[in-house]
């Protein structure tokens, strides 16, 4: 095949990978299998242009390797990559959830060469108002605390100090959902400091959390039944313990759409760990194996 590899600069891993050297030594083990790889190295900037060039199809392109963290992956679908080519993963970011969900190594090198014989395949997509995400959205806590953290972060701050300090100063204020869910199953009204919907269902491990499956068509909903602080950070600890499944503090529930009803007239939502701010309501819905992906073979096969 020939491959566009798209490197985003900006990527976390290259604050311990030299950039000059690693980007290469990526192309190369792509390569192996034989495929014509096109590479650019792109700020955050130039990062959509060059992804929605790509996937019109003018570049003549088979498929596109993105480097980077779950928010540059968000980026290439966004640009409509993964439905009008298929979408690879290259693990350069900070957590790499999706990396981890499609059973890449957190290597990038290693994962280069799992790419290079990896097969499309494909996955649910879900979406929030036809604005698409691939892994999971939240209101609530934990999007304030990511704002609060990138503000720092522009500020000079280191990225976990930074969401340390804004997790501190979240925990403090307390902001809090007031909001009616519907599923087709009915309707409840809840009041929580998070609210988080998955596309399919998290394993129950220790963080970083990844999934049980990428195509069982369901989108999880999970409302932190935490009406205090104390009981919030006893939801906290059961996570980290990865114990959190079977929580009296944590309520869950599946469906194939769901809509989030609010007084307020906007809401802020984090889509892959990136922030906007939509109106309400939430209008949310999986799209059964819409999203088109390179596969690790051995990941398929298992």
């Amino acid at each position: 095949m020939r491959l566009a590899l798209v490197i985003n600069r900006s990527a976390g891993s290259f604050r311990r990978l030299p950039l000059d050297s690693t980007v290469p030594a990526i192309a190369v083990a792509l390569g192996a299998a034989g495929h014509v790889i096109e590479t650019h190295v792109v700020g955050r900037r130039d990062l959509a242009r060059t992804l929605s060039h790509l996937a019109s199809g003018a570049a003549g392109i088979d498929a596109v390797v993105v480097g980077g963290g779950d928010g540059t992956i968000l980026t290439a679908i966004l640009a409509g990559l993964g439905q009008s080519l298929p979408l690879g993963i290259l693990p350069l970011g900070t957590l790499n959830l999706f990396a981890r969900d499609l059973g890449l190594d957190t290597d990038p090198l290693e994962a280069a060469r799992q790419l290079a014989g990896a097969q499309p395949a494909s996955i649910d997509l879900a979406e929030v108002n036809g604005l698409p995400f691939a892994i999971w959205a939240s209101l609530g806590m934990h999007p304030w605390v990511v704002r609060r953290r990138d503000h720092l972060q522009r500020d000079g701050m280191r990225k976990w100090l930074a969401m340390l300090v804004a997790a501190m100063r979240a925990f403090r204020r307390y902001p809090m959902v007031e909001a009616t869910l519907s599923t087709a199953e009915g309707s409840r009204t809840i009041s929580t400091p998070m609210l988080f919907i998955t596309n399919n269902a998290w394993k129950e491990e220790v963080p970083p959390l990844s999934r049980e499956a990428l195509d069982t068509g369901q989108l999880v909903i999970h409302v932190a039944a935490c009406s205090s602080r104390l009981s919030l950070l006893w939801l906290i600890l059961e996570a980290a313990l990865g114990h959190w499944r079977h929580s009296k503090r944590l309520q869950t529930l599946t469906a194939t759409e769901v809509r989030v009803t609010s007084r307020k007239h906007r809401m802020m939502v984090s889509l892959d760990g990136e922030v906007t701010v939509l109106h309400s309501p939430l209008v949310f819905k999986v799209k059964p194996k819409a999203l088109q992906v390179l596969m690790p073979v051995r990941t398929e096969r298992a």
